[in-house]
């Protein structure tokens, strides 16, 4: 078995003993902060972490240090370094997601022309803003929550915005499975295995899709994802294989429906945090804006990301080796004491107090803000939908504060177990309309 070298037990460079994947399983997002303790490390400190995961050596970072290592393309890669178990399931194989060098870069601008262009960005905006205002009448006639309205209103826009036409009950369907598959996928058996099940039914209907696009049996609006993923090539300039391209294409659309773990804390913070009710009403799109980012920031969704070193390097004084696992503490970098002034505490007005914060590309100069990676979006790792994912959570917060909306007070709704990856509360944030 490879020993981790010995001069990683520094002071400038702890090492935490054991194997530690069953820990991560048992604690979740309290998994590194623990770790970090067990070391000895202070809370307020960004020193780098020696340990062993799936047998092999790993070094933990966090903060802008972190960042700047782990999305250094010339230092770090991605080919091999999540678990496959995980990897397919969640992004699909051959996903973008695994690709390094040329080959990433070239279907990462085919990817971001998509879903980073501002034009796009607000063809979206307005498909998600009908379909939310929907779901609200929707709870006007039956009470809901705002997790399972949240996942169908944006997959709705997102298929719509994507150029696939789809009956309400199928995009209803697909949306479903799209959520089911992001909030299982870490679950162990069952929520696992019910994810590799939606993974599969997924990429038929995608593969479907692609090839009636190719073959001109199905209408293909210019200019959408469904034409741009259509057409997808490769460093060769040839078609991708069209299983690839449909995966694609879920890429362009399964992170939309993500975020509606992101719409449940957002109705939680509402409730714990009643006061920006009336501050969003007053205010509008900008203040819902500001407050959807800080509920990315504080709530848990993304723990960590995994990379691999493809040089011998160093951060803060401690040594990464070729061929060693490099992971980013994501919550830990968003909520780093170096980097936010009170940063466990839920205060959207750290944004909106600051003038150089407006669009979502100023957040994105945030180092130390990466709840959906980092680094450029064309040349790193920072997911190409992050635009569209903002559009979508920023309108379902508008909507949690229109008069007549009421969030459930019960804990069940409010609280959640840290130690599940993904994780929300119990029912999904209860809602009802009241007229």
């Amino acid at each position: 078995m490879e020993e981790v070298p010995p001069m990683t037990q520094t002071s400038s460079c702890p090492f935490a003993p054991g194997e530690q994947a069953p820990n991560l399983l048992r604690h979740g997002y309290l998994f590194l902060s623990r770790l970090r303790r067990k070391a000895g490390i202070s809370p307020d400190a960004n020193t780098p972490l020696r340990s062993r995961m799936l047998f092999k050596p790993v070094t933990i970072v966090r903060g802008s240090a972190g960042v700047e290592l782990f999305y250094d393309n010339d230092r770090m890669k991605r080919d091999g370094a999540m678990p496959a178990v995980i990897r397919i399931p969640l992004f699909g194989e051959g996903a973008v997601h695994s690709l390094d060098g040329e080959e990433h870069r070239l279907r990462k601008r085919q990817l971001a022309d998509v879903a980073y262009d501002d034009d796009k960005v607000a063809e979206f905006d307005a498909l998600v803003r009908r379909e939310v205002d929907r779901v609200v009448q929707d709870w006007a006639r039956e009470p809901g929550t705002v997790y399972d309205g949240a996942a169908l209103a944006f997959g709705r826009a997102a298929y719509r915005w994507a150029g696939i036409e789809l009956s309400q009950k199928e995009a209803s369907r697909r949306a479903h499975q799209m959520a089911e598959l992001v909030y299982q996928f870490g679950h162990p058996l069952k929520g696992h295995a019910l994810g590799w099940i939606n993974r599969a039914r997924l990429n038929r209907w995608a593969l479907k899709l692609i090839r009636q696009a190719r073959a001109g049996e199905r209408h293909v609006a210019p200019g959408s994802a469904l034409e741009a993923m259509s057409r997808l090539v490769g460093p060769d300039g040839e078609l991708v294989d069209a299983s690839i391209a449909g995966i694609e294409l879920q890429n362009l659309t399964r992170p939309t429906v993500a975020v509606s773990l992101f719409a449940s804390f957002a109705g939680s913070a509402l409730v714990e945090h009643p006061e920006w009710v009336e501050k969003i009403r007053e205010g509008g799109q900008p203040v819902a804006f500001a407050f959807a980012q800080e509920v990315r920031r504080v709530y848990p969704f993304v723990p960590m990301l995994p990379a691999i070193a493809t040089t011998d390097t160093e951060i803060q004084g401690c040594p990464v080796h070729e061929g060693e696992r490099v992971i980013i503490d994501i919550y830990g970098t968003n909520t780093d004491p170096n980097e936010w002034e009170n940063p466990s505490a839920f205060q959207p007005e750290r944004f909106l107090s600051r003038e150089d914060l407006g669009t979502q590309e100023d957040y994105e100069r945030l180092t130390s803000f990466v709840p959906q990676g980092g680094a450029g979006v064309y040349t790193g790792h920072r997911c190409p939908g992050e635009k569209i994912a903002m559009a979508a959570l920023t309108a379902m917060v508008e909507a949690l504060c229109r008069p007549g909306v009421v969030l459930s007070t019960d804990p069940a709704d409010t609280r959640f177990p840290w130690t599940q990856m993904l994780t929300r509360s119990e029912t999904g944030m209860r809602v009802r309309v009241e007229r």
